[in-house]
């Protein structure tokens, strides 16, 4: 069993993957694990969450090229039981890296986004690397079935051999403050996403269905995050006379206070690896609508396929084509009235839980 386990990232920026070894940290750490995070290079945002009791390593690797020889000292001397290396094409190197030492640790590596979608404009490069590697590594980990079916295909490995284990969403946190003045007195529902501003999220799209929404009723929506499409967004709220009713507060390390106030969570991107802010706005009791998008969405809201009329009434939220603004907009217009039940929504959420994911790293630390 493994006593000592290093988790290798590029740095801690405010991504999905880097949450989730935050939290897999703590639930090592909380099994007296000795744990180190290495990084090529030590910044990001995530850094002051940083669980007490990890010891920072940093390779001082500007670029990828750069990484394999300080990981590999970093392997051959401290020796750790498990290397959990996370997003391509890191995950790659952190095998290559652990190859024929004296004393390999067992390499798990994982991704979090499809990334034939991610990486569509180098997807020969991509294959040609993961097939040279995945194929070495202990165990391969995807963060839902549709991405775990995308690994296996891209790497040339047996389907079973790729474990899926959901992220770990614990609930948000808040700061205490009163959510309610959050929304500047504004009238109406109140419409929440949650996610960096950038290209694959689509806000564009989101912005779009709201303004078809609101053409039939007052409502108010908060777009919660930072990032490079910002001032794209912007431009859209002002050319569609959105202004007052659009609001892009920016990231935020207490989420958990948009959430309590608002009254239905809208998801809207062109692909996802798990969307882990599905389950956020649900620990709070809230009702999403969501792209159909590769792969988390369709899983975490318990539907199968889209239905005839474009729309599906998941066990816990409804789906959506990708790209189609009018029906998200019908989505959010069917939705707001009809909310599901909060106390649903939260059971679900608590599927998600820090220790399920802990143990299910840690079997796989555990096999031989």
């Amino acid at each position: 069993m493994a006593g000592h386990v290093a988790f290798l990232l590029p740095n801690m920026g405010a991504g999905g993957a880097e949450r989730l070894t935050i939290d897999l940290m703590a639930g090592f750490i909380a099994r007296d694990v000795r744990v180190d995070l290495v990084l090529l290079a030590r910044a990001g945002a995530f850094l002051s969450l940083v669980p007490e009791g990890v010891r920072v390593i940093d390779l001082a690797a500007p670029r990828l090229r750069h990484a394999f020889l300080p990981l590999r000292r970093y392997l051959r001397r401290e020796k750790p039981d498990a290397l959990v290396a996370a997003m391509w094409p890191l995950t790659s190197v952190a095998v290559a890296a652990a190859a024929g030492l004296h004393k390999r640790p067992r390499v798990i590596i994982s991704d979090h986004c499809p990334l034939k979608q991610q990486y569509a404009h180098k997807l020969r490069g991509l294959r040609l690397s993961m097939r040279a590697t995945y194929r070495y590594a202990d165990a391969v980990v995807g963060v839902s079935d549709g991405l775990s079916e995308e690994l296996a295909d891209l790497a040339g490995i047996n389907r079973a051999r790729v474990t899926t284990i959901a992220n770990p969403v614990p609930v948000p946190l808040t700061s205490g403050i009163d959510p309610q003045s959050l929304w500047q007195g504004r009238p109406g529902k109140r419409l929440i996403s949650v996610g960096t501003l950038k290209p694959e999220k689509n806000h564009a799209l989101l912005i779009d269905a709201f303004a078809l929404l609101v053409r039939d009723q007052d409502a108010v929506l908060a777009i919660v995050g930072e990032g490079t499409t910002r001032g794209q967004l912007e431009a859209q709220v002002a050319r569609l006379g959105l202004s007052d009713r659009v609001l892009l507060p920016g990231y935020t390390a207490t989420p958990g206070d948009w959430y309590a106030g608002a009254d239905l969570f809208v998801l809207s991107s062109d692909y996802e690896g798990f969307g882990n802010v599905m389950v956020e706005a649900m620990h709070f009791g809230l009702t999403a609508v969501a792209t159909d998008c590769p792969y988390g969405p369709a899983d975490v809201l318990g539907a199968d396929v889209l239905g005839a009329s474009g729309l599906t009434d998941g066990r816990w939220g409804v789906l959506v084509p990708c790209g189609d603004a009018a029906a998200l907009a019908e989505a959010m217009k069917t939705a707001l009235p009809n909310p599901l039940d909060p106390a649903s929504q939260r059971t679900r959420a608590s599927h998600y839980s820090l220790e399920r994911a802990v143990e299910a790293y840690w079997r796989l630390m555990a096999q031989p």
